[in-house]
């Protein structure tokens, strides 16, 4: 399974062509660092970021939201539970449009 901070880094990269994560992380008004301790899993991504890279690419940030709550979830129940989450928000985003 692929990280979904990693993933929304590089497709955030990627649709807005930037040249590299100090790009990206100048455009959020974050550190350099604040990203490659995403990018390295040293960190979780902060919603507010997510949302906000969500809104970049214009996707739904709810089924981002779900995912990432599945990878910082202790118990491999209450991942599963948001990962089942993230799939149906998915689906009636992509219903909605």
């Amino acid at each position: 399974m692929g990280n979904t901070s990693t993933d929304l880094l590089d497709e955030v990269r990627k649709a807005k062509s930037f040249s590299s994560d100090y790009a990206l992380a100048k455009y959020l008004g974050v550190l350099p660092q604040t990203i490659s301790n995403y990018r390295h899993e040293r960190t979780q991504m902060s919603d507010e970021i997510a949302v906000a890279m969500a809104a970049l690419i214009d996707r739904a940030p709810a089924p981002i939201l779900a995912q990432l709550a599945s990878e910082r979830a202790k118990s491999p129940d209450v991942a599963k539970v948001w990962r089942d989450a993230a799939k149906v928000l998915a689906k009636m985003g992509r219903a909605g449009k």
